[in-house]
C-alpha cells in the first residue's frame, strides 16, 4: 500500500512539474514573438527615418549648389 501512495505522489509530483515547464515554456516563446515583432516594426521606423535623412540631404546639397 505504501510503494502505491509513494508511486502516486511521485507521479502527481512529475506531471505537476510538467505543467509547469511547460506554462513557461509557452510564456517564454509569446515574450520572443512579442519581441520578434516589435523588432519588425523597428526595422521599418528606421528605414523610414533613413530615407527622410537622405531625402534632407540632398534637398541641403541642392540649396548649397544654388548658393
Amino acid at each position: 500500500m505504501e510503494l502505491i501512495l509513494t508511486v502516486a505522489v511521485l507521479l502527481a509530483t512529475i506531471f505537476g512539474f510538467w505543467v509547469n515547464l511547460n506554462n513557461e515554456v509557452t510564456k517564454i516563446k509569446a515574450r520572443m514573438y512579442h519581441l520578434e515583432d516589435s523588432d519588425a516594426e523597428l526595422k521599418v521606423i528606421l528605414a523610414d527615418i533613413s530615407t527622410r535623412l537622405h531625402h534632407i540631404e540632398i534637398l541641403l546639397a541642392a540649396n548649397k549648389i544654388k548658393d
